[in-house]
């Protein structure tokens, strides 16, 4: 068994990535689906902050027409499997652009119409968050939402390993586990583990570290208020930011 490295988790594990995330897209795609509505005609360009395989991206893409979209992922591996995602869309490679940076090195446009921000959050340091806040709430039309998904988890706790997704590809049953550990008094330590079993026999067998920050939904309304952000839960795992008095 090995670990992957901790500078890009997704190193070994991004072709598994959507075993686990997509049975449980759907119920948050309405979500983000919801209040892209709520937001009435979107004119200006869009932001997927942590696009990973481009599940967002394309949801986005089949949402809103026509205008621009900015998909950030700083992982090659989850990269290459957005673009291929991308390429195979018949509209989205003429509408996404890709960006390879973090998301505090990427240059934003002047504004935003809607930003989605699917199972990154807690992958911000805070300051990155703080600056982050900031940078979008300038650039927000006064109906612009900002779409968070966040862990229901507010404090680090220790997590027993189970299995959080199965999946056949072939003659090959695949199976996704997780555990977690506090690392810090706001960070959980999750070990996420890929098993491939042809038959009875185990092919495969590997681990990934994430470091991820226990924001709650009270931290991100305290933190969308003093940016001047309203922050409503709509689901135990997804808030929306909105400009206050929007």
């Amino acid at each position: 068994m090995s670990t992957d490295t901790t500078v890009d988790p997704y190193a070994r594990s991004a072709e598994f990535y959507d075993v686990m995330a997509a049975p449980h897209w759907e119920a948050k795609r309405e979500f983000l689906l919801a209040a892209l509505r709520g937001a009435g005609p979107i004119t200006d360009p869009l932001l997927d902050i942590g696009a990973g395989s481009g599940l967002s991206t394309v949801t986005l893409v089949d949402s809103v027409a026509a205008v621009p979209i900015h998909a950030v992922e700083p992982s090659a591996a989850m990269r290459a499997a957005l673009v291929s995602r991308l390429l195979a869309h018949p509209s989205a490679a003429t509408r996404v652009t890709v960006h390879a940076e973090g998301i505090d090195d990427v240059r934003l446009p002047d504004r935003l119409g809607a930003v989605a921000m699917m199972g990154v959050v807690g992958y911000l340091e805070p300051e990155v968050r703080q600056q982050l806040w900031a940078n979008l709430r300038e650039r927000l039309t006064p109906r612009s939402p900002v779409i968070v998904e966040f862990m229901a988890l507010s404090a680090p706790v220790e997590v027993p390993e189970f299995t959080i997704a199965q999946r056949r590809i072939g003659t090959r049953a695949v199976e996704v586990r997780i555990g977690g550990r506090p690392a810090a008094a706001d960070a959980q330590q999750w070990r996420m583990r890929y098993v491939v079993r042809e038959h009875d026999e185990i092919v495969r067998d590997f681990t990934a570290e994430h470091l991820w920050r226990t924001i709650g939904v009270e931290i991100l309304a305290r933190e969308a208020a003093a940016h001047d952000m309203t922050c409503e839960q709509v689901s135990p795992i997804i808030a929306v930011l909105r400009p206050a008095g929007g």
